[in-house]
C-alpha cells in the first residue's frame, strides 16, 4: 500500500455519512425524493466530476456514505454544493467549525483513489443483518472528542473498538488507566453482530467498585463514526434482551479522525501533549495513504517481518488471502513477497503446483476464528477438492422440505442458442 502524489495539487480526503432517521432527521418534505437513492447518486456524481474529485460514494434510501478527495479550491466547491443539496438539509453546516466536524477533511489529494464510483446500494454500511434498523436511535448518545476523553480518562467505562483486526492492530484508544480498549478479530463489519452475541459476558461487566454496582458505561468508536451508528445500537438492543436492563452505551462523534482533529488543535494551542492523546499508534484509513495519526504519537505496532516498530501497511502475497499486514519500508523493498504465514506461503506453493485457485483457510487464519469463536464454531478447515465434496453430499443427502424452500432464479433469453445462460 503506497502514496503518491501525482497530481501536485494538495488537497483533503473528506470522510463523513448521514443515517436521514437519525438526528438531525431528515426534513418531511424531503421523504419522496429519499426515497430513490438513483437521484442522490446522480448529484454526487455530477458535482464530484465537476471538481476533478475522486473517491467512493454509496447512497441507499437510508442516507449517504461519502469518502472524496481533491485539491483544495475543488473541495470548497464540492462542500459548498452539498450543504445546499435537500440530502444536507437540517444539518445546520453553514459555519466553518461544523462543516470541519461534519466532512472531517484530512490532508491529502485526489490521488489517493485511482478514480471515482458512486453507486446505490441497500445499504450505506453493511452490518450482516438483512433490513437491520435500530429500535431507537435515541437509545445511543455521541460524544464529542473532547468529552469522550474525559470519560475515558477519567470514568470506569469499557473502551469497545468496532473496526476489523488489522485497523486495530495499528492503533486504539486506552483508558485513563492504560488498559486498552476491546478490539474484536473480526476480518470484517459483517461479523460484528455475532461477535457481540458469542462475546455479551465481556460486554456486561459490571463496575469495579461494588459486586451489585451498575454495568460499566460502553464508549464505542471506529474510523468516522459511521460503523457505530447501526453496530452500537445492535450492540445495545442485544445486550438488553439478554440482561433485561439497559445498558449505556456512548459513541465518539466522528470517529478516531473527529477525535485527531481535536487533539492536534488541543496540541496546537498549547493545552496538551501527544503524549496525552488517548488514542495511540495510527488511524487506518481506506485509501492510498494507509493510516493517518498524530505527530509525535509512536507506532503501536510492529513490522510483520522484522519485528522493528511500524505502522507502514502491506498485504499477504498469496493469491486469495491478501490480508493486510504490518510492513515496514526497508522489508517492503526487499524484493521478497510478504506472506502473512508460512502455511499460507506452502498453500501459494501447492496452488501454482496443481494449478488449482481454490484457497483454503491458512493457519493463522484458523488461529484467528478460533480465538473469535471457539474450537466448536469456527470455521473448518478447508481443503482440495472440499467445494465438490460438498455439492456431493448435499445431491445425496438432499431432503424434500429444503427443495421447497429453495429460491429459483428463472432467466428469459431471445434464443435457443443462448439457453446454456439459463440459471
Amino acid at each position: 500500500i503506497s502514496y503518491t502524489c501525482i497530481c501536485g495539487q494538495p488537497g483533503s480526503v473528506l470522510l463523513f455519512y448521514r443515517y436521514f432517521a437519525n438526528d438531525p432527521q431528515l426534513p418531511e418534505e424531503h421523504f419522496e425524493e429519499a426515497q430513490d437513492p438513483q437521484i442522490q447518486a446522480d448529484f454526487q456524481k455530477k458535482i464530484c466530476e465537476a471538481n476533478g474529485l475522486t473517491g467512493k460514494t454509496r447512497v441507499s434510501r437510508e442516507g449517504f456514505n461519502v469518502t472524496v478527495a481533491g485539491s483544495h479550491a475543488a473541495i470548497e466547491k464540492y462542500i459548498d454544493a452539498c450543504i445546499h443539496h435537500w440530502s444536507f438539509a437540517a444539518l445546520d453546516l453553514g459555519i466553518k467549525e461544523k462543516q470541519d466536524s461534519f466532512f472531517k477533511p484530512t490532508p491529502g489529494c485526489r490521488c489517493c483513489f485511482p478514480s471515482l464510483s458512486v453507486r446505490t446500494t441497500s445499504e450505506i454500511t453493511p452490518l450482516g443483518v438483512t433490513n437491520y434498523s435500530p429500535s431507537s436511535w435515541s437509545n445511543i448518545v455521541p460524544l464529542p472528542p473532547a468529552e469522550f476523553h474525559r470519560m475515558a480518562k477519567e470514568e470506569d467505562v469499557k473502551l469497545v473498538d468496532v473496526r476489523n483486526h488489522y485497523e486495530s492492530r495499528i492503533g486504539f484508544f486506552v483508558d485513563g488507566k492504560g488498559r486498552e480498549a476491546i478490539k474484536p478479530a473480526v476480518r470484517r463489519f459483517g461479523q460484528w453482530p455475532r461477535w457481540v452475541k458469542e462475546h455479551r459476558d465481556v460486554l456486561l461487566e459490571r463496575a469495579e467498585e461494588e459486586e451489585d454496582s451498575k454495568q460499566k458505561p460502553i464508549l464505542s468508536y471506529c474510523t468516522g463514526g459511521i460503523r457505530c451508528e447501526k453496530g452500537s445500537r445492535w450492540m445495545e438492543e442485544s445486550l438488553r434482551s439478554t440482561s433485561g436492563k439497559e445498558t449505556t452505551i456512548h459513541t465518539l462523534d466522528g470517529g478516531i479522525a473527529n477525535y485527531i482533529s481535536w487533539m492536534e488543535e488541543e496540541i496546537k494551542v498549547g493545552r496538551m501533549e501527544p503524549e496525552d492523546s488517548l488514542f495511540k499508534g495510527q488511524n487506518y484509513v481506506f485509501d492510498a495513504r494507509g493510516s493517518l495519526g498524530i505527530e509525535g504519537v509512536e507506532p503501536v505496532s510492529k513490522c510483520h517481518v522484522c519485528g522493528k516498530k511500524s505502522a507502514r501497511l502491506g498485504k499477504c502475497a498469496t493469491d486469495g488471502c491478501h490480508l493486510v499486514l504490518v510492513v515496514c519500508e526497508g522489508c517492503n523493498g526487499s524484493g521478497k513477497d510478504v506472506r502473512c504465514c508460512e502455511d499460507c506461503l506452502s498453500l501459494y506453493k501447492e496452488e501454482v503446483t496443481q494449478d488449482n485457485k481454490q484457497k483454503r483457510m491458512c493457519k493463522c487464519e484458523q488461529a484467528r476464528e478460533k480465538g473469535l469463536w471457539g474450537d466448536e464454531k469456527a470455521k473448518q478447515v478447508k481443503s482440495q477438492g472440499w467445494k465438490k465434496e460438498k455439492m456431493k453430499l448435499a445431491h445425496t443427502n438432499v431432503r424434500f422440505e429444503t427443495v421447497q424452500k429453495a429460491k429459483i432464479k428463472v432467466k428469459v433469453v431471445e434464443s435457443v442458442e443462448t439457453h446454456n445462460e439459463i440459471n
